[in-house]
C-alpha cells in the first residue's frame, strides 16, 4: 500500500494535469481501493455521466486499468458481469518522469523518435494512425516516403521497448474460492505460495505476452491481426463470454482491420529500467573513479538484458566487457589487468555463463545505496549534522546485514 503522503502526491498531479473532477474520482479509487462505477457515484456525489467521462480520461492517460467480474445472478438466475475499476498509483507518479523518458529516447534513438514518444506520454494510448497524424500536421501534404519514415522510426521504439501495445482493455476476472471479501481479505501465511489478490490477476489477465507487446508494424497499410485473435482466445479461456462477436467473425471481415485500430503507449517498465542503470553508472563514477563508471557502463550494455528486472544480476563475458570499454572515451588506455581490479572493486562475481569468463553484479545493491545517500541528503538539510549523523549510522547498520564488508567499510569512510 502507498503511504499517505504518496497518495496525495499522485492526487495533485492528476489535478494538475486533468483538473478537480478527475482527480476527485481518482482519489476515491486511490483511497478506497478498486471500485465499480455505481460505488464511485455513491463515494463522490457526481453523476454518472461526469464519472464516465473522468474514468475515460483516466483509462485513456493509462491511470486506471478497468476488468469484469461476475455479479451473483438475480431473482431470474442469470449472472451478469459488473466492472470494476483500479487505480495504477505508479504510472500516475511515472508523470513527473516523462522528461527524462523523452531525454532518453533522444539520446538512444535520435529526435525523430522523441516527437512520436512525446505524442504518446502527452496522449496517453495513440494508433499508429493517429501518431502519424499528430507528427505531420503541420506538413501540406502526406508522402509515401514521409509515412514510411515514421514507420521506421515507430518500429525502432518498438524494437528498443520503449513503446508497447497496449494491455487488453478489460480482462474478465474470475474469483478464486479461497479470496475472501474486500474487507476482510489478507495474504495468506500458511503457504509459502502467496495467494494473488483480484487487482494482480487483473494486471497479469491484461497484459500480453513479449511477441505481442513488442510486434513491429510491419506494412503501412494492413496489419496482420493474430494479436486480436489472440486476445479474444485468451479472454473467453479465464471464462469470459464476450459481448461482441469477435470470435463470429469471418476471416475477410478480420483481414479488414488495419494497424490504426492498435492502440500503443509508452512502455513505463522500460525507461525505469534505463533510469535506474544510468544512476548506477553515476554512482559508481562518483565513488570509485571515472574508469570504473565506464567499466560497468560497459557491462551493462554488454549483457543485452532488455527484460531485465531490477533484482536480476548483470552478466557478461569479459571479452564483450573489454569490446565495450574500448569503445568509451579513454577506454583504449585501459588494460585487462586494470579492469579486473575494477570488476573486483565493485564486488562483481565471476560466473558460468557464456563462453569465457562472465562477471556478474547485483544493481539493487548500487540502487538501495544511491536511495540511502538521497535520504541522507534530505535529512542532513532539514535536521541538521546530529540527525544525519545517526540516521547515517543506522543506515551503514542495516547495510552490514545486506552487503559485503569491505563495501560497507568503504561507504562508511567515503561519507565521514
Amino acid at each position: 500500500m502507498a503511504a499517505q503522503c504518496g497518495l496525495k502526491l499522485a492526487v495533485s498531479l492528476i489535478t494538475a494535469h486533468f483538473g478537480d473532477l478527475v482527480a476527485k474520482v481518482c482519489s476515491c479509487l486511490l483511497h478506497r481501493g478498486t471500485l465499480s462505477l455505481q460505488e464511485i457515484i455513491r463515494f463522490t456525489e457526481l453523476s454518472s455521466s461526469q464519472i464516465k467521462n473522468c474514468l475515460l480520461v483516466l483509462v485513456q492517460h493509462n491511470c486506471v486499468q478497468a476488468f469484469s467480474t461476475p455479479r451473483p445472478a438475480g431473482p431470474g438466475g442469470v449472472a451478469k458481469a459488473v466492472t470494476q475499476y483500479m487505480a495504477l498509483f505508479d504510472n500516475i507518479l511515472h508523470r513527473m518522469r516523462f522528461a527524462k523518458f523523452l531525454a532518453v529516447v533522444r539520446d538512444d534513438l535520435g529526435p525523430q523518435c522523441e516527437i512520436l514518444l512525446a505524442g504518446l506520454l502527452q496522449n496517453g494510448r495513440l494508433t499508429f494512425g493517429q501518431l502519424v497524424e499528430r507528427a505531420t500536421s503541420s506538413k501540406p501534404e502526406v508522402s509515401a516516403s514521409m509515412r514510411e519514415g515514421l514507420r521506421a522510426n515507430f518500429n525502432r521504439l518498438v524494437s528498443a521497448r520503449y513503446v508497447e501495445r497496449c494491455p487488453r482493455p478489460e480482462p474478465f476476472i474470475e474469483p478464486s474460492p479461497q479470496e475472501e471479501t474486500r474487507s476482510t481479505r489478507r495474504r495468506s501465511a500458511k503457504t509459502s505460495e502467496e495467494i494473488l489478490s483480484i487487482e494482480q490477476r487483473a494486471m497479469v489477465a491484461a497484459a500480453l505476452s513479449d511477441a505481442e507487446r513488442f510486434s513491429e508494424i510491419t506494412d503501412t497499410a494492413t496489419e496482420t491481426i493474430e494479436v486480436k485473435a489472440t486476445d479474444h482466445s485468451s479472454d473467453v479461456s479465464v471464462g469470459d463470454k464476450r459481448k461482441y462477436g469477435a470470435l463470429e467473425m469471418d476471416q475477410e471481415v478480420q483481414a479488414a482491420i488495419t494497424q490504426n485500430e492498435v492502440l500503443w503507449q509508452a512502455n513505463f517498465e522500460k525507461f525505469l529500467l534505463c533510469l535506474k542503470k544510468k544512476a548506477c553508472v553515476a554512482h559508481v563514477r562518483s565513488r570509485f573513479g571515472l574508469d570504473a563508471g565506464a567499466v560497468l557502463e560497459a557491462m551493462i550494455e554488454s549483457s543485452g538484458q532488455q527484460k531485465a528486472k531490477d533484482e536480476t544480476p548483470v552478466r557478461a563475458t569479459m571479452d564483450s566487457i573489454l569490446e565495450g570499454v574500448r569503445a568509451k572515451p579513454g577506454g583504449i588506455s585501459m588494460t585487462l589487468e586494470h579492469i579486473r581490479v575494477i570488476l573486483d572493486q565493485l564486488h562483481c562475481q565471476s560466473c558460468n555463463w557464456g563462453a569465457g569468463a562472465s562477471y556478474s553484479i547485483d544493481l539493487k545493491s548500487i540502487i538501495d545505496t544511491c536511495q540511502n545517500d538521497e535520504v541522507e541528503a534530505l535529512v542532513l538539510t532539514r535536521f541538521g549534522k546530529e540527525a544525519y549523523r545517526i540516521f547515517r549510522l543506522r543506515i551503514l547498520h542495516l547495510l552490514r546485514r545486506r552487503m559485503p564488508k569491505e563495501f560497507c567499510i568503504s561507504f562508511g569512510r567515503m561519507n565521514t
